[in-house]
């Protein structure tokens, strides 16, 4: 039972990891379904290894601990990143925010086999032995395919020679971090450091994540509101603050019902990946990538119309106000401010000036 627990462990909170870095995804551009490729991708990627390490040893180029410490991170990081290697190269691919999650969904697949390895392999302290797993090698496994993710998602952004040099230092930093975990753990360093280490890795994925979100931002507010994709300045701005959607569609569903928000919501963020996309145009020199990209974009906007009838006009042009809220509230809070300082007149101390200029003699210039 204790081992049957152990292997529960093992599967759930790796995979609850991935869910919460998900959530910061808040345009919803990675696709779930990649998700789950890059998480069976991730378990071949440990099946390969596992025959990979053991046979560098027997044909005596390297030694097991030479394998710990130099080898096997090399080996590994290079074989989770192969799906990501692919999955960059489609035209549904966005930016470094997809990058990170796929790259850490590969990571999380590897190191969900590997635990049962270890948690079955020792039965007698097997809860010991996932608990200190899931919060630590786990963890820096997903850390550096994420790493990479990233590192190779950077080039969609960019295709000059800066984006090469982004891609060698993300593997080689990745890499570089499976070394010294592997090391550090290898030489029976404390329980304690290795899960700092592994918690350590997931906020820098997240601080990543949080990085892409706002370049993802300045592209958007470059891009959209164009004409082309019909997207006002009231929607645009929802996109920017895509954080504060759900509460800014409260209103919405008070009145128009909880299907309506849905719909308004999958606008948003079909204009967000629109935004995206059209970004990543500049930086696409294939043809028929680009094209497949503006097939992409195309879909998008046909859609975009087809939930904007569902939704209807009236419901549009409420959602557009509910998106003033924020100019309407600063302005109402400018006129208290102005009615505060009067004393009493419409309009506030400006007309209390005006009344005593009004009121004073006039000058000597003023009489000539």
């Amino acid at each position: 039972m204790v081992v049957i627990i152990s292997l529960g462990i093992a599967f759930i909170v790796p995979l609850l990891f991935l869910y919460f870095l998900r959530r910061f995804d808040l345009y919803s551009t990675g696709k779930y379904r990649f998700n789950f490729v890059t998480l069976f991708c991730g378990i071949v990627a440990y099946a390969l290894a596992a025959q990979i390490n053991p046979a560098m040893v027997n044909a005596g180029w390297v030694t097991w601990d030479q394998v710990i410490r130099l080898t096997a991170p090399i080996v590994e990081e290079i074989l989770k990143s192969i799906i990501l290697i692919y999955l960059i190269q489609r035209a549904d691919f966005n930016y470094v925010v997809d990058g990170a999650l796929y790259g850490f969904g590969a990571g999380i697949g590897f190191a969900i086999i590997e635990n049962v390895e270890y948690v079955t392999g020792n039965p007698e302290i097997a809860l010991f032995v996932a608990l200190a797993r899931v919060f630590s090698t786990n963890l820096m496994h997903a850390t550096g395919s994420g790493l990479i993710g990233t590192a190779l998602a950077y080039r969609r952004g960019d295709s000059s020679w800066r984006a090469a040099v982004v891609i060698a230092f993300g593997y080689i930093f990745s890499i570089g971090l499976h070394m010294l975990f592997n090391t550090m753990v290898n030489a029976g360093a404390f329980l304690t450091v290795a899960i700092a280490f592994g918690l350590t890795g997931m906020a820098l994925i997240w601080f990543v994540i949080k990085r892409g979100l706002n370049v993802q931002k300045t592209w958007m507010m470059k891009t959209l509101n164009t004409g082309d994709d019909r997207v006002s300045r009231q929607e645009a701005k929802a996109i920017q603050n895509i954080e504060d959607l759900r509460k800014l569609l409260i209103p919405v569903g008070e009145r128009f019902g909880a299907d309506k928000v849905l719909l308004v919501e999958k606008i948003i963020l079909n204009q967000a990946e629109m935004g995206i996309k059209r970004k990543l145009l500049e930086s696409t020199p294939n043809k028929s990538k680009k094209a497949e990209v503006e097939m992409i974009i195309a879909s998008l906007e046909i859609e975009v119309d087809v939930l904007r009838n569902r939704v209807g006009f009236y419901c549009m042009m409420f959602v557009r106000s509910v998106y003033l809220a924020p100019e309407v509230k600063i302005w109402s809070a400018i006129s208290d401010r102005i009615a505060e300082s009067s004393t009493g007149q419409k309009g506030g101390g400006l007309w209390d000036r005006v009344t005593d200029r009004v009121k004073q003699p006039p000058s000597q210039d003023d009489k000539s």
